[in-house]
């Protein structure tokens, strides 16, 4: 009997461990996170995918290849194969097609475009690539000019426009990621006008490159890889009008940038490690590192950036910890093939997949939703609730080292000074604690200021005290000295 029971239950098990198996898969078990010590440890899914997209759910007939997206007012599908722009309301309702415009009283066409851009008054930009030029339209879809080849003397002769991404900012600055340039964005006016370069990425130099180049002649010299700069591939803009920027250099240690307007690069790097995606793989040959072709900021300074080369979309925080990765190359249904473009809708993110001709859509579970809780109530200056949206975290998972930083974080804003050291010692960022320690050593001289003061006082005291009473002794006993002889 106690045999039989031994066995139902084992066949139980095995039969739970199957159901729960797909289930795992599904919900993405293999989210992995990087500790401290740089290691990929597994680690709850932040996000799940929902539903998937595609030209005939929206009733517009497939995608080809489609290049971009945006959600603002609306959302904004740029498809780039069959030259037109679907749009759709926040809940994919009321779909519209622009698929040409009227200029100078004749239609108009696009031609292969690779980039869109809505402001906030409903502004449609399109990098219209192989026409040239960069298209603005108003929010019904008409006509309003275009941005053709600048012209200036600082451009190299032969120069060519080939714009694939805009963004404008609120002073309608326009701001263009040009197919081969690698001078840095290329800026224009309100009133379409070239500017300057902007932000251009520095020149990586190869030592022994370069010390080859100093023994050829200047022929072979020629024949040899020169040093540029490498091109951005994305561009994106936070509330505050800074310029977020992604590069596809292979093993860059900063392919994402922060650039002030003077294309200055102030993104804050305060986490463990520089943002650059995958660790194990910028340091190691085993594949090659991340290669970001697109990225998304939030309103409260979470941003997100793809990675192309294994599907993975990696989140950071202002300051640049990494709060949680997710997503994947692969065939089952929420995996990408070639994604090209990431987009928030709310909480919600959106991956364009340019050969699968559709979106995914991915919403945040309880972990998501608590970390993304706490990183906005802490920017929003709500201190005590971050503090406990982090601990929500931790019952969900106690290794999350960033928590017990946010934790550290909220408690130093509200000059929990000693109590910070303690998380910022668990969290193990020695930046944070050292703030910390700084703050707590002067809140114990100030509290202690009176008392040491009064010590330090009545040690003078006694010490003159002591002094005047030994000068008297003396002149006594010299006294007593000359009397006596």
């Amino acid at each position: 009997m106690n045999q039989k029971v031994c066995l139902l239950m084992l066949a139980l098990i095995i039969a739970l461990s199957g159901l729960e198996a797909p289930a795992a898969q599904a919900a993405g078990a293999q989210d992995y996170m990087y500790s401290y010590w740089g290691e990929s440890v597994p680690g709850p899914s932040a996000y799940v995918p929902s539903r998937t997209i595609d030209g005939r759910t929206l009733g517009v007939g497939p995608l080809s290849g489609p290049s971009d997206l945006v959600a603002a007012d609306r959302i904004y599908i740029l498809d780039a194969g069959n030259n037109r722009i679907v749009m759709a309301n926040r809940d994919w309702s009321g779909v519209k097609v622009i698929d040409s415009f009227v200029r100078d009283g004749k239609p108009d066409h696009f031609r292969n475009p690779q980039g869109i851009f809505v402001t906030g008054q409903g502004m449609i930009y399109v990098a219209d690539t192989e026409n040239h030029r960069v298209v603005q339209l108003d929010k019904d879809g008409s006509f309003v000019r275009t941005i053709e080849t600048p012209v200036s003397d600082v451009l190299r002769k032969g120069f060519e426009f080939f714009p694939v991404k805009v963004a404008v900012d609120k002073a309608n600055r326009m701001y263009v990621v040009g197919r081969g340039v690698f001078d840095g964005l290329i800026e224009f006016d309100a009133d379409g006008k070239f500017t300057k370069f902007t932000g251009a990425n520095r020149v990586k130099v190869d030592v022994l490159d370069y010390f080859w180049k100093s023994l050829s002649t200047k022929a072979q010299r020629e024949r040899l890889e020169q040093f540029i700069p490498v091109e951005f591939s994305n561009l994106d803009l936070d509330a505050e009008g800074f310029i977020y920027t992604t590069t596809s250099e292979r093993g860059s240690l900063t392919p994402i940038k922060r650039l002030n307007p003077s294309g200055i690069d102030i993104l804050r790097r305060e986490g463990y490690y520089s943002p650059q995606g995958d660790l194990e793989y910028t340091y190691t040959s085993n594949g090659g590192s991340s290669i970001f072709m697109d990225i998304d900021v939030n309103e409260y300074g979470v941003y997100s950036a793809l990675d192309i080369k294994r599907g993975r979309i990696f989140t950071y925080s202002d300051d640049g910890d990494l709060l949680y990765i997710f997503g994947k190359l692969g065939k089952q249904e929420g995996t990408f093939k070639v994604p090209v473009a990431i987009e928030r809708l709310g909480e919600d993110i959106m991956v364009l997949d340019r050969d699968l001709n559709e979106i995914t859509l991915f919403e945040p579970t309880l972990f998501g939703q608590r970390v993304n809780a706490a990183v906005q109530l802490y920017y929003e200056g709500r201190e005590q609730e971050s503090a406990q949206a982090w601990e929500d975290v931790l019952r969900l998972n106690a290794n999350y080292e960033i928590a017990y930083i946010g934790i550290g974080k909220s408690l130093l804003r509200q000059e929990k000074n000693e109590e910070a050291m303690h998380y910022f010692k668990l969290g193990m960022t020695r930046s944070y604690h050292s703030k910390a320690f700084e703050r707590h050593r002067k809140d114990v001289l100030r509290d202690h200021f009176g008392s040491v003061l009064s010590g330090i006082s009545v040690l003078v005291l006694l010490i003159v005290f002591y002094r005047i009473v030994k000068r008297r002794r003396k002149a006594r006993l010299d006294a007593h000295v000359h009397g006596t002889s």
